[in-house]
């Protein structure tokens, strides 16, 4: 593996997703009765920007719009109270697609490379690192940059600041993360400035294995880049913190869901309605969390100047055709639009990276997180 593979991502700063955790959570108050979760829904920074005005992809076919459901869920790299829902606020250092399948709840999780090298959707954006859409133009921004080059047809976000996933485990009690033993020095050092930045004290943790980490301790985890592949084995930490959060959250009693929401919905924006966030929450305990892998799967990791070191898809149609046949396994229509046909010459014409997709340039296969509902 090449070296600057492994060097991908300087960002030292994480906000997981907390989206199917919230949906648990929502769930499991609902027996509190209607008031009651009405008040938590309150909690959250709504945006009510309207959906008609957000691009979606031209070549959208009638099965993923009603066989499945697709959101984006961003993690933001700001540590403070600002406005999420606005444009230069923070970039966005986690990024996951979430498909959903209507029928059989499987949910599929696609973590977007931070510096994947896209077309921004801001008419002065032109090609960047995908972390700067969400600072150009916020989350909507950020949305319509994931459509407009992966032929997707998003409108719903969630969004959560840099303390919520630390807030969001210590209130469950932790959750249970298998550690390597090549981990644990990248770990710690994460794990000192996690306390230097949030206050919150924890232990180091000094033994390989699996074990129950504390919040500080799980978002050291998630946030180690200088062990494997970079990056990219990155957003498997990542995706499999998630999958232990779920699985914890079920475990849990009311009064520590009622803690945990009194907590973290604060750090949480979105621009889906209470209707809707309810609609998803009724199913709660049926999601079933299946494969998950990283975009694009092939790719070369060039360093482009002023632009930095990126992610470049090789090529970005080729990586959308596989992406569509991970996500929407029934859809047998799809086109590639001329859009994404546009952008993939575009950004080979800049970069000279225009290989299609083979196998010896794909950086990792769908995979199950390692910590699973078994």
């Amino acid at each position: 593996m090449s070296k600057s593979r492994k060097k991908k991502s300087k960002n030292k700063r994480l906000g997981l997703i907390l989206f199917f955790e919230i949906l648990i959570f929502i769930g499991l108050v609902a027996g509190y009765g209607w008031y009651y979760v009405n008040h938590a829904l309150d909690l959250i920074a709504a945006d009510d920007t309207p959906k008609e005005e957000i691009d979606v992809s031209d070549a959208v076919t009638e099965t993923m719009t009603e066989k499945y459901k697709t959101i984006a869920l961003f993690g933001l790299d700001t540590r403070d109270n600002v406005d999420m829902t606005k444009p230069g606020m923070a970039h966005s250092d986690a990024v996951i697609i979430a498909s959903i399948n209507n029928d059989t709840k499987e949910v599929k999780l696609v973590s977007v490379y931070r510096d994947c090298f896209l077309e921004m959707a801001t008419g002065s954006g032109g090609t960047q690192k995908f972390t700067h859409a969400y600072f150009l133009g916020g989350p909507i921004c950020a949305v319509e940059t994931l459509n407009k080059n992966l032929d997707l047809n998003i409108t719903d976000y969630v969004s959560v600041d840099f303390k919520a996933l630390t807030n969001a485990i210590d209130a469950l009690g932790g959750v249970t993360i298998d550690v390597k033993s090549n981990e644990l020095n990248n770990l710690n050092k994460n794990l000192q400035e996690q306390v230097q930045v949030t206050g919150i004290a924890s232990d180091g943790v000094w033994s390989a294995g699996e074990q129950t980490l504390n919040g500080t301790q799980a978002t050291a985890y998630a946030r180690i880049r200088k062990v494997g592949n970079g990056d990219f084995e990155r957003t498997q930490r990542q995706r499999a913190v998630i999958s232990a959060m779920v699985k914890k959250a079920k475990e849990s009693d009311f009064s520590t869901i009622t803690d945990l929401i009194n907590t973290i919905f604060p750090q949480i924006a979105t621009n889906m309605s209470k209707s809707q966030i309810l609609s998803l929450a009724k199913d709660a305990f049926g999601y079933d969390l299946g494969d998950n892998v990283g975009f694009p799967l092939a790719n070369e990791t060039p360093t482009l100047g002023s632009k930095g070191s990126v992610v470049v898809p090789c090529d970005l149609l080729s990586n959308v055709e596989h992406l569509h046949e991970f996500l929407y396994p029934e859809d047998t229509t799809y086109t590639p639009s001329s859009e994404v046909q546009r952008i993939s010459s575009a950004i080979t014409a800049e970069t000279g990276y225009g290989d299609e997709f083979t196998e010896d340039k794909t950086t990792e296969s769908p995979t199950q997180t390692n910590s699973s509902d078994e």
